[in-house]
Protein backbone atom coordinates (compact mmCIF):
# COMPACT_ATOMS: atom_id res chain seq x y z
CA UNK A 1 0.00 0.00 0.00
CA UNK A 2 1.32 3.70 -0.66
CA UNK A 3 1.35 6.05 2.02
CA UNK A 4 1.13 9.42 0.64
CA UNK A 5 1.62 11.73 3.99
CA UNK A 6 4.36 13.93 3.28
CA UNK A 7 6.49 15.11 6.25
CA UNK A 8 6.85 19.03 5.83
CA UNK A 9 8.95 19.80 8.78
CA UNK A 10 12.01 21.42 8.25
CA UNK A 11 14.61 20.53 11.26
CA UNK A 12 17.24 22.45 12.68
CA UNK A 13 19.85 21.67 14.63
CA UNK A 14 19.58 22.74 18.40
CA UNK A 15 21.67 21.19 21.54
CA UNK A 16 19.79 19.40 23.87
CA UNK A 17 20.57 17.24 27.19
CA UNK A 18 19.33 14.12 28.24
CA UNK A 19 17.67 15.47 31.32
CA UNK A 20 15.82 18.14 29.75
CA UNK A 21 14.73 15.11 27.67
CA UNK A 22 11.62 12.55 28.10
CA UNK A 23 10.92 12.16 24.71
CA UNK A 24 14.28 13.20 22.35
CA UNK A 25 12.56 12.68 18.98
CA UNK A 26 11.02 16.22 17.66
CA UNK A 27 9.78 17.36 14.52
CA UNK A 28 11.40 20.70 15.09
CA UNK A 29 14.65 20.09 16.04
CA UNK A 30 17.24 17.36 15.04
CA UNK A 31 18.49 15.10 18.20
CA UNK A 32 22.44 16.09 19.25
CA UNK A 33 23.57 12.64 20.82
CA UNK A 34 27.11 13.45 20.87
CA UNK A 35 28.27 17.13 21.55
CA UNK A 36 31.31 19.38 22.82
CA UNK A 37 34.39 21.64 21.63
CA UNK A 38 35.61 20.60 18.87
CA UNK A 39 34.89 17.55 16.71
CA UNK A 40 32.67 14.54 17.44
CA UNK A 41 32.94 12.41 14.37
CA UNK A 42 32.82 9.01 12.73
CA UNK A 43 29.71 7.52 14.55
CA UNK A 44 29.21 3.88 14.48
CA UNK A 45 25.51 2.61 15.03
CA UNK A 46 24.52 -0.62 15.82
CA UNK A 47 21.10 -2.28 17.19
CA UNK A 48 19.78 -2.51 20.71
CA UNK A 49 17.21 -4.34 22.32
CA UNK A 50 13.52 -2.85 22.12
CA UNK A 51 14.11 -0.44 19.25
CA UNK A 52 17.23 1.20 21.20
CA UNK A 53 21.00 1.62 19.77
CA UNK A 54 24.39 1.52 20.46
CA UNK A 55 26.69 4.38 19.06
CA UNK A 56 30.23 4.96 19.29
CA UNK A 57 32.38 7.85 18.49
CA UNK A 58 35.57 10.11 18.16
CA UNK A 59 35.26 12.89 20.65
CA UNK A 60 38.09 15.26 20.09
CA UNK A 61 36.68 17.89 22.79
CA UNK A 62 40.10 17.41 25.10
CA UNK A 63 42.83 17.02 22.41
CA UNK A 64 43.50 13.12 20.89
CA UNK A 65 40.60 11.20 19.11
CA UNK A 66 39.31 9.71 22.20
CA UNK A 67 36.90 6.87 21.77
CA UNK A 68 33.38 6.97 23.53
CA UNK A 69 30.51 5.35 23.14
CA UNK A 70 26.68 4.99 24.70
CA UNK A 71 23.45 3.50 24.47
CA UNK A 72 20.08 5.20 23.29
CA UNK A 73 16.81 3.91 24.41
CA UNK A 74 14.06 3.84 21.07
CA UNK A 75 13.42 7.66 21.99
CA UNK A 76 16.67 8.61 21.42
CA UNK A 77 17.79 9.24 25.18
CA UNK A 78 20.78 8.14 26.42
CA UNK A 79 21.36 5.90 28.58
CA UNK A 80 25.09 6.05 29.78
CA UNK A 81 25.33 9.86 30.44
CA UNK A 82 24.87 12.52 27.62
CA UNK A 83 28.12 12.11 26.32
CA UNK A 84 28.50 8.38 26.99
CA UNK A 85 31.77 6.28 28.56
CA UNK A 86 35.47 7.49 27.81
CA UNK A 87 37.03 4.25 26.39
CA UNK A 88 40.14 5.60 26.07
CA UNK A 89 41.98 8.86 26.27
CA UNK A 90 44.31 9.23 23.14
CA UNK A 91 46.85 11.26 21.43
CA UNK A 92 45.86 11.06 17.83
CA UNK A 93 45.72 14.41 16.08
CA UNK A 94 43.85 12.32 13.03
CA UNK A 95 41.87 9.27 12.74
CA UNK A 96 41.61 6.07 10.70
CA UNK A 97 38.62 3.73 11.01
CA UNK A 98 37.59 1.28 13.63
CA UNK A 99 34.51 -0.58 14.71
CA UNK A 100 31.97 -1.53 17.52
CA UNK A 101 29.40 -4.27 17.30
CA UNK A 102 26.84 -5.45 19.86
CA UNK A 103 28.11 -8.76 22.29
CA UNK A 104 25.21 -10.91 24.10
CA UNK A 105 23.91 -9.29 27.27
CA UNK A 106 23.02 -5.94 26.48
CA UNK A 107 27.10 -5.49 26.09
CA UNK A 108 29.46 -3.31 23.09
CA UNK A 109 32.57 -4.44 22.13
CA UNK A 110 34.57 -1.69 20.40
CA UNK A 111 37.71 -2.11 18.45
CA UNK A 112 40.29 0.98 17.59
CA UNK A 113 43.86 2.31 17.19
CA UNK A 114 45.39 2.92 20.44
CA UNK A 115 48.65 5.00 21.53
CA UNK A 116 48.43 4.72 25.31
CA UNK A 117 51.10 1.75 25.32
CA UNK A 118 53.36 3.73 22.85
CA UNK A 119 53.56 3.15 19.49
CA UNK A 120 50.49 2.14 17.53
CA UNK A 121 48.32 -0.89 18.19
CA UNK A 122 45.11 -2.20 18.54
CA UNK A 123 42.77 -2.39 21.20
CA UNK A 124 39.22 -4.09 21.98
CA UNK A 125 37.49 -3.10 24.91
CA UNK A 126 34.01 -4.42 25.98
CA UNK A 127 31.54 -2.47 27.84
CA UNK A 128 28.50 -3.67 30.16
CA UNK A 129 25.08 -3.13 29.68
CA UNK A 130 25.75 0.26 31.83
CA UNK A 131 28.43 1.12 30.19
CA UNK A 132 31.14 -0.10 32.56
CA UNK A 133 33.93 -1.21 30.94
CA UNK A 134 34.75 -5.02 31.88
CA UNK A 135 38.17 -5.39 29.67
CA UNK A 136 40.36 -3.60 27.47
CA UNK A 137 43.00 -6.41 25.60
CA UNK A 138 45.50 -5.03 23.17
CA UNK A 139 46.96 -6.91 20.32
CA UNK A 140 50.57 -7.71 20.22
CA UNK A 141 53.15 -4.83 19.37
CA UNK A 142 53.29 -5.06 15.64
CA UNK A 143 56.92 -3.91 15.57
CA UNK A 144 56.81 -0.89 13.82
CA UNK A 145 54.24 -2.28 11.45
CA UNK A 146 51.21 -0.44 10.22
CA UNK A 147 48.22 -1.38 11.86
CA UNK A 148 44.94 -0.14 11.09
CA UNK A 149 40.57 -1.11 10.27
CA UNK A 150 40.22 -2.91 13.42
CA UNK A 151 36.41 -4.77 13.31
CA UNK A 152 35.20 -6.71 16.27
CA UNK A 153 32.24 -9.55 16.17
CA UNK A 154 30.50 -12.13 18.62
CA UNK A 155 30.07 -15.38 17.46
CA UNK A 156 26.80 -16.88 18.37
CA UNK A 157 28.36 -20.14 18.74
CA UNK A 158 30.36 -20.16 21.83
CA UNK A 159 30.17 -16.74 22.50
CA UNK A 160 33.80 -15.96 21.61
CA UNK A 161 34.34 -12.37 20.46
CA UNK A 162 36.86 -11.94 17.43
CA UNK A 163 38.91 -9.06 16.26
CA UNK A 164 40.82 -8.18 12.96
CA UNK A 165 42.93 -5.71 12.03
CA UNK A 166 45.45 -4.90 9.09
CA UNK A 167 49.20 -5.09 9.82
CA UNK A 168 51.83 -4.64 7.31
CA UNK A 169 50.95 -6.44 3.83
CA UNK A 170 48.35 -8.83 5.78
CA UNK A 171 44.86 -8.98 7.58
CA UNK A 172 45.46 -10.66 11.16
CA UNK A 173 42.80 -11.74 13.27
CA UNK A 174 42.81 -13.07 17.10
CA UNK A 175 39.75 -14.81 19.21
CA UNK A 176 38.71 -13.53 23.08
CA UNK A 177 37.55 -14.63 25.87
CA UNK A 178 34.33 -12.62 25.86
CA UNK A 179 34.44 -12.59 30.15
CA UNK A 180 37.98 -11.75 30.62
CA UNK A 181 39.39 -10.70 27.05
CA UNK A 182 41.99 -12.85 27.55
CA UNK A 183 43.81 -14.20 23.81
CA UNK A 184 42.35 -17.40 22.82
CA UNK A 185 44.87 -18.27 19.98
CA UNK A 186 48.75 -18.61 21.05
CA UNK A 187 49.27 -15.98 17.50
CA UNK A 188 47.13 -14.00 15.55
CA UNK A 189 46.30 -16.13 12.76
CA UNK A 190 47.56 -14.94 9.21
CA UNK A 191 45.25 -13.92 5.91
CA UNK A 192 47.22 -12.93 2.85
CA UNK A 193 46.76 -13.78 -0.98
CA UNK A 194 50.16 -14.78 -1.93
CA UNK A 195 52.42 -12.03 -1.53
CA UNK A 196 49.76 -9.26 -2.38
CA UNK A 197 48.86 -6.95 0.08
CA UNK A 198 45.96 -8.07 1.50
CA UNK A 199 43.79 -5.24 3.83
CA UNK A 200 41.25 -6.16 6.08
CA UNK A 201 37.45 -4.79 5.02
CA UNK A 202 35.29 -6.54 7.47
CA UNK A 203 34.02 -9.33 9.56
CA UNK A 204 31.31 -11.19 10.30
CA UNK A 205 30.50 -14.29 12.36
CA UNK A 206 29.79 -17.28 9.68
CA UNK A 207 26.70 -17.89 8.13
CA UNK A 208 25.97 -21.47 9.27
CA UNK A 209 26.40 -23.24 12.96
CA UNK A 210 29.30 -24.21 12.87
CA UNK A 211 30.80 -21.30 14.55
CA UNK A 212 33.84 -19.24 13.23
CA UNK A 213 33.66 -16.00 11.07
CA UNK A 214 34.43 -14.86 7.81
CA UNK A 215 37.14 -11.65 6.93
CA UNK A 216 36.81 -9.67 3.72
CA UNK A 217 39.97 -8.26 2.02
CA UNK A 218 41.01 -6.01 -0.33
CA UNK A 219 44.09 -7.20 -2.14
CA UNK A 220 46.19 -5.36 -4.40
CA UNK A 221 49.78 -5.97 -5.86
CA UNK A 222 51.57 -2.14 -5.71
CA UNK A 223 49.83 0.77 -5.44
CA UNK A 224 48.66 1.24 -8.93
CA UNK A 225 47.49 -2.70 -9.30
CA UNK A 226 43.75 -3.27 -8.64
CA UNK A 227 42.00 -3.72 -5.77
CA UNK A 228 39.60 -6.96 -5.74
CA UNK A 229 37.61 -8.35 -2.92
CA UNK A 230 38.48 -11.99 -1.55
CA UNK A 231 36.75 -13.69 1.15
CA UNK A 232 38.02 -16.19 4.17
CA UNK A 233 36.57 -18.35 6.10
CA UNK A 234 38.29 -18.99 9.33
CA UNK A 235 37.12 -21.93 11.90
CA UNK A 236 36.53 -21.66 15.83
CA UNK A 237 40.03 -23.32 16.18
CA UNK A 238 41.95 -20.93 13.66
CA UNK A 239 41.48 -22.93 10.80
CA UNK A 240 41.54 -21.32 6.53
CA UNK A 241 39.16 -22.40 4.40
CA UNK A 242 35.81 -23.36 3.00
CA UNK A 243 36.28 -26.38 2.15
CA UNK A 244 38.03 -29.14 4.54
CA UNK A 245 42.40 -29.25 2.86
CA UNK A 246 41.51 -26.14 0.93
CA UNK A 247 42.67 -22.47 2.25
CA UNK A 248 41.49 -20.79 -0.31
CA UNK A 249 39.55 -17.70 -0.47
CA UNK A 250 36.30 -16.99 -2.26
CA UNK A 251 36.30 -14.44 -4.81
CA UNK A 252 33.69 -12.10 -4.50
CA UNK A 253 35.05 -9.83 -7.42
CA UNK A 254 38.50 -9.56 -9.41
CA UNK A 255 37.88 -7.85 -12.67
CA UNK A 256 38.18 -3.84 -12.23
CA UNK A 257 39.23 -1.98 -8.92
CA UNK A 258 37.95 -0.16 -6.25
CA UNK A 259 39.15 2.97 -5.49
CA UNK A 260 42.24 3.58 -2.94
CA UNK A 261 41.21 3.25 0.09
CA UNK A 262 37.86 2.12 0.07
CA UNK A 263 37.17 -1.07 2.27
CA UNK A 264 33.48 -2.15 1.26
CA UNK A 265 31.11 -3.42 3.87
CA UNK A 266 29.42 -7.18 3.91
CA UNK A 267 26.95 -8.86 5.98
CA UNK A 268 26.73 -12.37 6.83
CA UNK A 269 23.21 -13.45 6.97
CA UNK A 270 22.57 -16.24 9.32
CA UNK A 271 21.60 -19.70 7.72
CA UNK A 272 21.68 -18.25 3.68
CA UNK A 273 25.11 -16.61 3.18
CA UNK A 274 26.62 -13.44 2.89
CA UNK A 275 26.27 -10.11 1.03
CA UNK A 276 28.73 -7.86 -0.41
CA UNK A 277 28.35 -4.22 -2.00
CA UNK A 278 31.02 -1.70 -3.50
CA UNK A 279 31.58 0.18 -6.15
CA UNK A 280 34.43 0.20 -8.99
CA UNK A 281 37.03 2.96 -10.21
CA UNK A 282 36.80 2.51 -13.78
CA UNK A 283 34.07 2.70 -14.73
CA UNK A 284 32.43 4.18 -11.55
CA UNK A 285 29.50 1.62 -11.24
CA UNK A 286 27.89 -0.65 -8.39
CA UNK A 287 27.47 -3.93 -7.74
CA UNK A 288 26.27 -6.78 -5.62
CA UNK A 289 27.26 -10.16 -4.68
CA UNK A 290 25.92 -12.84 -3.03
CA UNK A 291 28.15 -15.70 -1.62
CA UNK A 292 26.23 -18.96 -0.10
CA UNK A 293 27.85 -20.37 3.19
CA UNK A 294 30.26 -22.67 1.44
CA UNK A 295 31.82 -19.50 -0.29
CA UNK A 296 30.26 -20.20 -4.17
CA UNK A 297 29.63 -16.55 -5.64
CA UNK A 298 25.85 -16.77 -6.72
CA UNK A 299 25.69 -13.78 -8.75
CA UNK A 300 27.98 -14.39 -11.64
CA UNK A 301 31.83 -14.09 -10.78
CA UNK A 302 32.37 -10.77 -10.75
CA UNK A 303 28.29 -9.85 -9.24
CA UNK A 304 25.62 -8.17 -10.74
CA UNK A 305 25.61 -4.57 -11.51
CA UNK A 306 22.95 -2.34 -10.03
CA UNK A 307 22.05 -0.95 -13.82
CA UNK A 308 22.60 -2.86 -16.95
CA UNK A 309 23.62 0.65 -18.67
CA UNK A 310 26.74 2.89 -17.67
CA UNK A 311 25.80 5.90 -19.15
CA UNK A 312 25.18 7.36 -15.26
CA UNK A 313 28.55 7.31 -12.92
CA UNK A 314 27.18 5.37 -9.38
CA UNK A 315 29.02 5.27 -6.14
CA UNK A 316 28.99 5.06 -2.71
CA UNK A 317 26.53 2.93 -2.38
CA UNK A 318 24.51 1.09 0.75
CA UNK A 319 22.89 -1.63 1.07
CA UNK A 320 20.31 -3.34 3.51
CA UNK A 321 19.16 -7.18 4.14
CA UNK A 322 15.41 -8.31 4.73
CA UNK A 323 16.13 -12.06 4.74
CA UNK A 324 12.52 -12.99 5.58
CA UNK A 325 11.40 -10.74 2.55
CA UNK A 326 14.36 -12.22 0.28
CA UNK A 327 15.49 -8.99 -0.70
CA UNK A 328 18.59 -7.34 -0.74
CA UNK A 329 18.32 -3.26 -1.28
CA UNK A 330 20.64 -1.13 -2.65
CA UNK A 331 20.67 2.89 -2.44
CA UNK A 332 23.54 5.17 -4.59
CA UNK A 333 23.70 8.27 -5.86
CA UNK A 334 23.71 8.84 -9.79
CA UNK A 335 25.66 11.42 -11.45
CA UNK A 336 26.14 12.86 -15.14
CA UNK A 337 29.33 12.52 -16.45
CA UNK A 338 31.49 15.49 -16.41
CA UNK A 339 28.11 18.06 -15.09
CA UNK A 340 26.57 18.98 -12.46
CA UNK A 341 23.26 16.67 -12.38
CA UNK A 342 23.08 14.53 -9.71
CA UNK A 343 20.39 11.98 -8.62
CA UNK A 344 19.60 9.06 -5.88
CA UNK A 345 18.51 5.44 -7.48
CA UNK A 346 18.07 2.22 -5.90
CA UNK A 347 17.81 -1.57 -7.08
CA UNK A 348 16.83 -4.96 -5.35
CA UNK A 349 17.68 -8.57 -5.53
CA UNK A 350 16.17 -11.92 -4.65
CA UNK A 351 18.55 -13.76 -1.96
CA UNK A 352 17.81 -16.96 -3.47
CA UNK A 353 17.95 -15.58 -7.17
CA UNK A 354 21.11 -15.16 -9.21
CA UNK A 355 21.49 -11.42 -9.23
CA UNK A 356 18.66 -10.82 -11.68
CA UNK A 357 17.44 -7.03 -11.37
CA UNK A 358 14.06 -6.87 -9.54
CA UNK A 359 13.68 -2.94 -9.97
CA UNK A 360 14.32 -2.39 -13.89
CA UNK A 361 17.29 -2.78 -15.74
CA UNK A 362 18.43 1.13 -15.08
CA UNK A 363 17.13 0.88 -11.66
CA UNK A 364 14.78 2.86 -9.49
CA UNK A 365 14.54 6.10 -9.42
CA UNK A 366 14.36 7.89 -6.04
CA UNK A 367 15.39 11.22 -6.66
CA UNK A 368 15.41 12.36 -9.92
CA UNK A 369 18.97 13.70 -11.95
CA UNK A 370 18.72 17.24 -11.78
CA UNK A 371 21.05 20.30 -11.77
CA UNK A 372 22.27 20.91 -8.17
CA UNK A 373 25.91 21.29 -6.46
CA UNK A 374 26.11 17.95 -5.37
CA UNK A 375 24.21 14.04 -3.81
CA UNK A 376 26.46 12.12 -2.18
CA UNK A 377 26.05 10.05 0.86
CA UNK A 378 23.68 7.67 1.23
CA UNK A 379 21.58 5.43 3.85
CA UNK A 380 19.50 2.02 3.67
CA UNK A 381 17.23 0.53 5.96
CA UNK A 382 15.32 -2.64 5.32
CA UNK A 383 12.16 -4.30 7.52
CA UNK A 384 8.07 -4.44 7.16
CA UNK A 385 8.02 -4.93 3.25
CA UNK A 386 10.30 -2.56 2.10
CA UNK A 387 13.31 -0.12 2.47
CA UNK A 388 13.95 3.55 3.51
CA UNK A 389 16.70 4.95 2.33
CA UNK A 390 18.25 8.56 2.72
CA UNK A 391 20.51 10.25 0.69
CA UNK A 392 22.22 14.17 1.04
CA UNK A 393 21.73 16.59 -1.30
CA UNK A 394 23.72 20.15 -1.13
CA UNK A 395 22.68 23.46 -2.81
CA UNK A 396 26.68 25.07 -2.03
CA UNK A 397 29.19 24.03 -0.15
CA UNK A 398 28.72 23.29 2.94
CA UNK A 399 25.06 23.34 2.99
CA UNK A 400 23.91 19.82 2.90
CA UNK A 401 20.25 18.63 3.19
CA UNK A 402 19.01 15.03 4.22
CA UNK A 403 15.91 13.84 2.54
CA UNK A 404 14.37 10.57 2.89
CA UNK A 405 12.16 7.84 0.80
CA UNK A 406 10.39 4.47 1.23
CA UNK A 407 10.33 1.96 -1.16
CA UNK A 408 8.30 -1.70 -1.29
CA UNK A 409 9.96 -4.68 -2.05
CA UNK A 410 7.88 -4.69 -5.49
CA UNK A 411 9.61 -1.15 -5.84
CA UNK A 412 6.36 1.08 -5.86
CA UNK A 413 7.45 4.38 -3.70
CA UNK A 414 5.44 4.60 -0.80
CA UNK A 415 5.63 8.64 0.14
CA UNK A 416 4.27 11.21 -2.46
CA UNK A 417 7.32 13.35 -1.74
CA UNK A 418 10.80 12.84 -0.37
CA UNK A 419 10.67 13.30 3.47
CA UNK A 420 13.18 16.14 4.63
CA UNK A 421 15.18 14.73 7.45
CA UNK A 422 17.20 17.77 8.05
CA UNK A 423 18.19 21.06 6.57
CA UNK A 424 21.08 22.77 5.18
CA UNK A 425 24.03 22.39 7.12
CA UNK A 426 27.47 21.34 6.68
CA UNK A 427 27.58 17.71 7.43
CA UNK A 428 29.47 14.26 7.12
CA UNK A 429 28.99 10.74 6.67
CA UNK A 430 25.87 9.07 7.28
CA UNK A 431 24.96 5.91 9.32
CA UNK A 432 21.70 4.47 10.05
CA UNK A 433 19.87 1.92 12.12
CA UNK A 434 16.46 0.27 11.90
CA UNK A 435 13.36 0.14 14.73
CA UNK A 436 10.38 -1.70 14.66
CA UNK A 437 8.77 0.65 12.29
CA UNK A 438 11.27 3.24 11.54
CA UNK A 439 14.65 4.45 10.44
CA UNK A 440 17.26 6.66 12.59
CA UNK A 441 20.01 8.44 10.76
CA UNK A 442 22.78 9.91 12.31
CA UNK A 443 25.33 12.10 10.91
CA UNK A 444 28.28 14.53 11.94
CA UNK A 445 27.02 18.09 11.97
CA UNK A 446 28.72 21.23 11.62
CA UNK A 447 32.13 22.79 10.10
CA UNK A 448 35.22 21.06 10.62
CA UNK A 449 36.38 21.96 14.27
CA UNK A 450 32.73 22.27 15.48
CA UNK A 451 31.10 19.29 14.38
CA UNK A 452 28.84 17.39 16.65
CA UNK A 453 27.06 14.04 15.93
CA UNK A 454 23.13 14.66 15.17
CA UNK A 455 19.92 12.27 14.27
CA UNK A 456 16.89 11.88 13.43
CA UNK A 457 13.89 9.36 13.63
CA UNK A 458 11.50 8.63 10.06
CA UNK A 459 9.14 6.58 10.48
CA UNK A 460 7.76 4.23 8.01
CA UNK A 461 4.81 6.80 7.33
CA UNK A 462 7.62 9.19 6.32
CA UNK A 463 6.79 11.16 9.71
CA UNK A 464 9.98 13.05 10.38
CA UNK A 465 10.48 13.30 14.37
CA UNK A 466 8.20 11.53 15.84
CA UNK A 467 8.63 9.31 18.23
CA UNK A 468 7.82 5.00 18.84
CA UNK A 469 4.39 4.27 19.24
CA UNK A 470 2.74 0.82 19.43
CA UNK A 471 1.05 -0.34 16.35
CA UNK A 472 -1.93 -0.32 17.81
CA UNK A 473 -1.85 3.53 18.66
CA UNK A 474 -3.35 4.41 15.50
CA UNK A 475 -4.08 7.79 16.35
CA UNK A 476 -0.81 8.20 18.27
CA UNK A 477 -2.23 9.98 21.01
CA UNK A 478 0.52 7.55 22.96
CA UNK A 479 -2.45 5.23 24.41
CA UNK A 480 -4.65 1.98 22.81
CA UNK A 481 -8.23 2.80 23.65
CA UNK A 482 -11.21 2.92 21.81
CA UNK A 483 -10.57 6.22 19.93
CA UNK A 484 -8.56 3.53 17.88
CA UNK A 485 -11.37 0.74 17.96
CA UNK A 486 -13.12 3.57 16.39
CA UNK A 487 -10.36 5.07 13.85
CA UNK A 488 -10.29 1.25 12.59
CA UNK A 489 -13.85 0.61 12.54
CA UNK A 490 -14.70 3.89 10.33
CA UNK A 491 -12.20 2.76 7.91
CA UNK A 492 -13.13 -1.05 7.46
CA UNK A 493 -12.56 -2.69 4.55
CA UNK A 494 -10.85 0.29 3.02
CA UNK A 495 -6.92 1.25 2.08
CA UNK A 496 -6.81 3.97 4.82
CA UNK A 497 -3.04 4.48 5.35
CA UNK A 498 -3.62 5.11 9.65
CA UNK A 499 -6.09 2.28 10.33
CA UNK A 500 -4.01 -0.57 7.60
CA UNK A 501 -1.61 -1.05 10.61
CA UNK A 502 0.05 -3.72 9.17
CA UNK A 503 0.45 -2.03 5.32
CA UNK A 504 -1.18 -4.91 3.42
CA UNK A 505 -3.47 -2.53 1.73
CA UNK A 506 -6.86 -3.28 3.65
CA UNK A 507 -8.44 -2.63 6.82
CA UNK A 508 -9.98 -5.96 8.21
CA UNK A 509 -9.57 -7.63 10.64
CA UNK A 510 -5.47 -8.23 11.19
CA UNK A 511 -5.75 -4.72 11.80
CA UNK A 512 -8.57 -4.84 14.71
CA UNK A 513 -7.16 -7.45 16.03
CA UNK A 514 -3.77 -5.75 16.95
CA UNK A 515 -5.42 -2.90 18.36
CA UNK A 516 -7.35 -5.23 20.57
CA UNK A 517 -3.64 -6.93 21.64
CA UNK A 518 -2.19 -3.68 22.25
CA UNK A 519 -5.26 -2.75 24.18
CA UNK A 520 -4.04 -0.06 27.89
Amino acid sequence: MSNLRFAVTVTSVVAVTAAALTLAWSPIATTILASGANDQVQPKLSAASNDGFFMSWFDNATGGYDVRANHFDATGTPSWGPNGTLIADRSYSSTVDYYSSPVSGGKLAVAYNDDRLGGDRISVSLLSSTGVILWTSTMPDPLGAYVANPKVRQDPFDGSIYCSWNQGTASKLQKLNPVTGAMLWATPVAIQDGTAQTTNADLWPAADATGGVMVSCVRQVGFTGAKTLKAWRVSPAGVLGWTTGSTAPAVVFSTGSLQIGNYPPCQSIPGVGYVFCWYTSTPLQCSVQFLDMQGVAKFGANGAPVASTTTLERVSPRFAVDAAADRIYVVFPEHVPASSNYGVAAQAFALSGNGARLWGESALSVSPVVAQYSTDFTAATAGIGGATFAWQTSTAASQDSIYSQRVSAAGVVQWALASRVDGATDKGMMMSVRQSSASVFVWPNGGIGAMDIAAQRVGDDGLVGSNPTTPGDVNRDGVVNGADLAAVLAAWATDNADADINNDGIVNGVDLATVLADWQ
